[in-house]
């Protein structure tokens, strides 16, 4: 696996580590055997990266990216990754999402077998390279154990 996926990984939280690397390994497998990468380029991220991303296209510059306040997207909770196609290191979400689409909605299949959800069914926003746990715990009980510094588990 390589370096940056593996730190992603390491990002998030513990009980849910193992199904994203069991995802991401037959990922890659998958992507290399059609002449692809398949990386994930973001695990866990903090309420304030996330704040930034939520301004951008509204207070910051650029195009809105994300329908996600701090403390409403699964990154905030480590237990969502996003993941991106490289083709001979051109990132392919960018280049070409038609290609990068088609990979993601591939290895969405895969995401399933492993417990993951998938961006792409999601009904108010379609967030192709997105993957986020398969669990029981709303955002609301997610943003109470953060709120009141408890631990939960997967």
């Amino acid at each position: 696996m390589d370096t940056r996926t593996e730190k992603n990984i390491l990002s998030l939280h513990p009980g849910a580590q193992p199904k994203f690397r069991a995802f991401m390994e037959a990922a890659q497998t998958y992507a290399a055997a059609k002449g692809y990468e398949y990386k994930a380029i973001c695990g866990t991220r903090s309420w304030e990266e996330q704040a930034a991303l939520y301004a951008q296209g509204r207070t910051r510059p650029g195009k809105i990216v994300t329908k996600a306040a701090p403390g409403s997207s699964f990154h905030n909770f480590g237990l969502a990754i996003d993941c991106g196609v490289f083709k001979d290191g051109v990132y392919l979400d960018d280049a070409n999402p038609d290609v990068a689409d088609r990979i993601h909605r591939e290895v969405s299949a895969i995401a399933k077998r492993n417990g993951l959800r998938w961006g792409g069914d999601f009904k108010t926003i379609t967030d192709m390279p997105h993957f986020e746990l398969d669990t029981t715990l709303t955002l609301a009980q997610l943003r109470d154990f953060h709120e009141e510094g408890k631990p939960f588990n997967v």
